[in-house]
């Protein structure tokens, strides 16, 4: 495929041309010989050169020797369908960048190249290095000059404070990497939707529902934040789903519903890298698990899973089912109330069910209210996870 259709593949719509020229962090394009195809305007703040001075040029003339190799590892790796991740320092410069591959696909699903996004971590690297620096000595004093406690009051208090300086640096620098990583994975979320139109609003549906849920439940509010995360972007997945299933007539295939039933670990695999104090990531993977442990992708029985996934899973099936799909029908709401009553401790939680037969017989809810949201916004939510 020319280098052209390939760029168009992932750049068709305006979605997608904001994720890829956008964002704060390092995005680009490969195609499977390792020529680049597309960087974004921060490839010329990380390397002192245009963008376009490199189209077409193997990736290989970015880096030197000692760090080719992981570069062409981590390539090769991708081409297999993974998602590697690595850190490599640009050729002739001291910019340190945390890499993360993805393998990219043609609406028919073939692979026809690789997506990236490279954060750049030196200042987070140097702001370790001297927490580091300023540790050791630290201890060392404490032990070689008891002595002179009271002297090294005043010094060790000046250094103790740097220290926290520092930490809160690092600190902030971190929480704006994790919204920068939000904000693609939140364009990545509605170019999911946007593949399917009858998959609109789907996953806010299913963050209302659930967080409704959990509310019922008696769940912290620390908790449910992690819940609606987890739950508006649970199919983030799909993205590696050729568009053509969403659009089939009739039932799916054996292989269709093999991919399909991907998008877990596929979703899994993109949250992973962002570090939250809730398992937003996991909660992703679990959510087609069951109790009784016939669910997907790992057969999970009820002990073994997060409450989160086990509420966001009953919130998923009864909007799914009420939800029309081209290649299914849909069901009335109480059709889809009577399928989780009766496989209540059986394939979906007892307690979970129960909260959400509450909260549509007893509190009214409808999927025609306003959306719930148990914060005011993302960046409330991005503090509590």
């Amino acid at each position: 495929m020319e280098m052209s259709k390939i760029v168009y593949t992932f750049m068709e719509n305006e979605l997608m041309r904001v994720l890829f020229s956008g964002v704060t962090d390092l995005t680009y394009i490969y195609d499977c010989e390792g020529n680049i195809l597309f960087v974004n305007k921060v490839f010329e703040k990380f390397t002192g050169h245009r963008p376009e001075e490199f189209y077409g040029r193997s990736f290989a003339t970015l880096f030197d020797e000692d760090n080719l190799k992981k570069a062409k590892d981590a390539f090769a790796e991708t081409l297999k369908g993974k998602s590697p991740e690595y850190k490599l320092y640009f050729r002739n410069t001291r910019v340190l960048c945390e890499y993360k591959n993805f393998p990219l696909r043609d609406q028919r699903g073939s692979l026809v190249g690789v997506m990236g996004i490279a954060r750049d971590i030196t200042a987070r690297r140097q702001d370790e290095e001297q927490l580091k620096a300023l540790n050791e000595p630290l201890e060392k004093r404490v032990i070689e000059h008891t002595s002179r406690l009271m002297e090294l009051n005043e010094e060790l208090t000046k250094e103790m404070n740097e220290c926290e300086r520092l930490k809160r640096e690092l600190k902030h620098g971190m929480e704006k990497q994790k919204k920068s990583l939000m904000g693609v994975i939140q364009t990545l979320a509605l170019t999911v939707e946007a593949r399917d139109p009858h998959f609109a609003d789907h996953q806010k549906r299913v963050a209302s529902l659930a967080c409704c849920m959990a509310e019922e439940m008696g769940i912290s509010k620390e908790r449910i934040a992690g819940i609606y995360l987890a739950a508006m972007v649970h199919d983030i997945g799909r993205v590696s789903v050729s568009p053509e299933i969403f659009r089939k007539n009739g039932q799916l295939t054996e292989s269709e519903l093999d991919m399909m039933r991907g998008h877990s670990v596929a979703g899994y695999d993109i949250l992973k890298v962002i570090e939250f104090s809730m398992p937003i990531a996991q909660i992703v993977l679990q959510h087609h698990e069951r109790v009784d442990g016939s669910g997907y992708p790992d057969g999970l029985i009820g002990e073994d899973m997060l409450l989160e996934a086990k509420i966001l899973g009953v919130a998923d099936v009864v909007d799914a089912m009420t939800s029309y799909r081209s290649y299914r029908n849909f069901f009335a709401l109480d059709e889809a109330l009577q399928e989780i009553l009766q496989n209540r401790g059986i394939r979906y939680d007892f307690n979970v069910v129960c909260a959400c037969l509450a909260v549509f017989r007893e509190k009214g809810f409808t999927f025609a209210h306003e959306y719930y949201s148990p914060l005011k916004s993302l960046e409330e939510i991005l503090l509590k996870v």
